[in-house]
């Protein structure tokens, strides 16, 4: 049983909630019952480089209560002061929020993609006295940015300062995403989220402690109150994942055994595609068509046991979704829920803190956002909007008093701008918009002025208008409307159309970039006041274009031989004639951010070719895809880890057998045995990670001899993929008898790596032989370089062994062994700064484990 398993069962043994009666004042209130409820439970796993950062409740509680110090003694914040929060959702980010709560500081949350330009306008509003983040913002000189994980890290003991935020004290000043004009920030006390916090966890099952993963970032005001701040107040675990490729996202599911998943829509395709792929890599079509006959006969309890034993890839499914952010495809959500992943849809926004309605994870109505949680009064217009009241609402926007009056009324409330309808039973369902604003189906918002002024100042662009439609892939999409004269040749409407777009998509962000183009004949029909009534012209294309069926049939994710042109027209739903080298990804294909993160993930599994991340967002066309997939990294062959080595079975029938058979194994072929510097061992702390030089297969067999049994237990050896793993009967057994793993020799050996890092999370040792194959004359051969990085990394202690005798007795090459003696010295350990450069790393390894086996020689001679 792994260390985690562990932690999971002791919690569980003694899960309550002692402070559930009584609801936290404010935020940092929440995160102080928390941790004296669950002191040691872990709160928080983030990544540090191929390890999980483990954060307890404690250790967050006292990092938070560090930065705060530091952010009051060290630098004068008072309270009341704006500080920009910004970077990708780990461990420290999370401190430095509750350190804001803490000291009474406004924090304003920032996406990390947003553009210089943008963080200045939303620090001169609010006149923030600095940036917080785990990445610094490029180009960018107006305030001065500090490093959460400094601040985190920092050791010096700060006199603490008694201060206690009231409920009505300012927490976050949330600015909408999507806006280039004029953001608005929504004010929001702590009265406002914790209102929303104490709604959410009721919706939550709470008979033992959850896991959580954490995809969304926590400028996401959902993020924050649905997948961080309720699950705190629970006791559970939230993992963040790191890298938002499907296939990692999908690995991280089940490894971890995750419970519920916090995502805007598109992540819940995402997420079902990579499904979808990985039944047909290990030939499960037939049964995936199967099963969608009967899937509707069989009752929800049953439905999740029954797929896991027919799709092996079930395994890497969460046993919720909470999706909200944007409207959330019907058949999405049924597929979802015939397979026994419940789907607990919600509505809100970012003025209501953000929660106004929400299903219940044992009712849910189809096709609705549920019922208005506790405290919430919806009230419905007479036109159908939705008005919210309730201690979630916003008091208004900041600095910003003709907005707040446009859409906040004290007899009203909060207008949503949203058209709604009660079902039945209560349940509320959402119809349309009544404001231009587009809600993504990611989450994030656009506002169509943004976009329009863009394109307007194109040549040749008159009149023009932006709005989402069902573009011909079926999906939602920005479209460009444009009008031109009926004179006009179709062909010159097109090239001006393209042109203008292609220049406008340059200069804006990703989220706001137009993926379909559509044409108007002669000028908009207006209102008195010349404005486009833009009901009329999108009713005229809203039915153009159909959705799609979310469930499609796979029968291309196995095919070895495919194409990168079959490939993107699979992924965008196209016809593979259409695809070239001067293919628009945004414009031709409708290839969003999400989409792109999901077309990384299928080059690599389908192409065999890893390329940089960054590289691939800037890509525009096909042409130059095709030039970056040319110069990237030949991908390895996929390898699955079995979990069954590592089974309290497996290591209880490996022990018995290296007891027996080691000592004659070994003593068969060695004339005499020697074991130096044992105490070695008792000098550092397990797990480790033991390199050591390889000249002979026996080299294995002697030092697992030398190992103590207590070591050896716990212990992985490192086994060459392409020469072990090749033959399953030969694979099985080195599983059981010496707990070997497949580790990829050439290619990408991301995967072994991960791997690597997932063994020392969970307690074991690893044993690897740097040099990547035996030396065929018994000197020590360079390293592979991969042995620098994945010392960095682990963050172990290295121990390097020296063995002698093993090319005398059974050298590369030979078939029969003779006997000689056989000497195992362990070094000092080494201890690797993951700052180190790679190869500096490499070459102290290889230095350390040369100057022991020089050392070793007279003995042996």
């Amino acid at each position: 049983m792994d260390i985690s398993r562990q932690r999971w069962l002791r919690c569980g043994q003694s899960f309550s909630l002692p402070f559930a009666m009584t609801h936290p004042t404010n935020l940092f209130d929440l995160l102080q019952r928390a941790a004296a409820a669950f002191p040691e439970r872990i709160a928080l796993v983030g990544r540090a480089g191929l390890r999980d950062d483990c954060w307890s409740y404690r250790r967050l509680l006292q990092a938070a209560e560090r930065i705060a110090g530091r952010l009051v003694h060290e630098y004068g914040f008072a309270p009341g002061t704006c500080l920009l929060l910004r970077g990708q959702p780990n461990p420290q980010l999370v401190a430095a929020y509750f350190a804001c709560f803490k000291a009474g500081l406004i924090a304003v949350p920032l996406d990390p993609h947003l553009s210089a330009d943008f963080v200045s306008r939303v620090a001169e509003s609010t006149r923030a006295r600095a940036v917080l983040g785990n990445g610094e913002i490029p180009n960018y000189s107006a305030l001065p940015q500090f490093a959460v994980a400094d601040l985190a890290a920092a050791t010096e003991d700060l006199a603490d300062f008694e201060y206690r935020p009231q409920p009505d004290d300012i927490a976050e000043i949330v600015f909408t995403s999507g806006t280039t004009s004029n953001p608005k920030g929504v004010v929001l006390s702590h009265r406002n989220i914790l209102s929303s916090v104490n709604a959410i966890r009721d919706i939550y099952p709470t008979q033992r402690p959850l896991r959580f993963l954490s995809l969304l970032p926590l400028s996401h005001l959902f993020e924050q109150t649905a997948g961080l701040f309720a699950p705190l107040a629970l006791g559970a675990t939230v993992y963040y994942a790191g890298n938002f490729q499907s296939e990692v996202v999908m690995r991280k599911l089940e490894a971890k055994r995750i419970d519920g998943v916090i995502a805007v829509p598109q992540m819940l395709e995402l997420v079902w595609h990579a499904l979808e792929k990985q039944i047909a890599a290990s030939g499960g079509q037939q049964r995936w068509r199967l099963w969608w006959r009967f899937a509707e006969q069989v009752p929800f309890a049953w439905r999740r046991a029954l797929t896991q034993r027919l799709f092996p890839a079930m395994a890497g499914t969460p046993v919720f979704f909470v999706s909200g952010g944007a409207p959330l495809p019907l058949n999405l959500e049924r597929h979802w829920e015939l397979l026994g992943v419940r789907v607990i849809q919600g509505y809100g926004t970012t003025e209501c803190a953000p929660v106004i309605s929400v299903n219940r994870y044992d009712q849910r109505m189809p096709g609705s956002v549920g019922w208005p949680v506790a405290g919430v009064t919806v009230t419905l217009s007479e036109q159908d909007e939705i008005l919210v009241r309730g201690a979630n609402v916003s008091r208004g926007y900041w600095q910003n008093p003709a907005a707040t009056r446009q859409v906040f009324s004290e007899t009203e409330g909060y207008r949503t701008g949203d058209l709604g309808a009660f079902g039945t039973r209560g349940e509320l369902y959402i119809k349309g918009r009544s404001k231009d604003m587009i809600v993504l189906a990611n989450g994030l918002n656009v506002f169509p002025e943004d976009i329009e002024l863009e394109l307007a100042k194109q040549p040749g662009i008159g009149p023009c208008m932006v709005t989402d439609l069902i573009d011909r892939h079926g999906r939602q999409g920005i479209a460009a409307i444009l009008s031109f004269p009926e004179t006009m040749a179709d062909a010159e409407r097109q090239r001006r159309g393209q042109d203008a777009v292609r220049n406008a998509n340059a200069a804006l962000a990703p989220h706001q970039r137009i993926s379909d183009i559509r044409y108007w004949s002669g000028d908009f029909p207006r209102t008195a006041l010349m404005k486009i009534q833009r009901w009329k012209v999108k009713s005229r294309f809203a039915d153009s274009a159909a959705g799609q069926d979310a469930v499609a049939d796979v029968v291309a994710a196995g095919n070895a031989s495919i194409t990168l042109e079959q490939l993107l027209a699979n992924v965008c739903r196209v016809d593979v004639q259409s695809v070239s080298d001067s293919t628009d990804l945004v414009l031709d294909l409708g290839c969003d951010s999400l989409t792109r993160v999901e077309l990384a993930g299928l080059i690599e599994a389908q192409l065999g070719i890893i390329c940089d991340d960054a590289e691939l967002i800037a890509v525009r066309e096909v042409g130059e895809l095709k030039a970056l997939l040319g110069r990237s990294e030949r991908a390895a062959k996929k390898i699955r880890f079995p979990g069954w080595p590592l089974s309290a079975w497996a290591v209880a029938v490996r022990g018995q057998l290296q007891n027996l058979l080691l000592p004659l194994l070994q003593g068969s072929v060695s004339s005499s045995f020697q074991v130096k510097g044992l105490e070695q061992l008792q000098q550092v702390q397990f797990p480790v990670m033991f390199i050591a030089n390889h000249a002979s297969h026996v080299d294995t067999l002697s030092v697992l001899r030398a190992l103590p049994r207590p070591v050896r237990r716990r212990l992985c050896i490192a086994a060459a993929a392409d020469y072990f793993f090749s033959k399953r009967p030969l694979a099985w057994l080195l599983q059981l008898a010496i707990n070997a793993f497949a580790f990829s020799r050439e290619g990408s050996i991301r995967g072994s790596l991960e791997h690597c890092g997932e063994l020392a999370d969970n307690g074991w040792s690893l044993l690897i032989y740097p040099e990547g194959t035996r030396s065929p004359d018994g000197q020590l051969l360079p390293f592979k370089p991969g042995i620098g990085y994945l010392a960095a990394e682990l963050g172990l202690p290295v121990l390097p062994i020296a063995v002698s005798g093993g090319h005398r007795i059974l050298p590369k090459g030979a078939h029969w062994p003779r006997r000689s003696p056989v000497v195992v010295t362990f070094g000092s350990a080494i201890v690797v700064d993951p700052n180190m450069d790679k190869q500096q790393a490499t070459d102290l390894l290889r230095q350390r484990l040369a100057a022991l086996i020089d050392a070793q020689q007279p003995d042996s001679d």
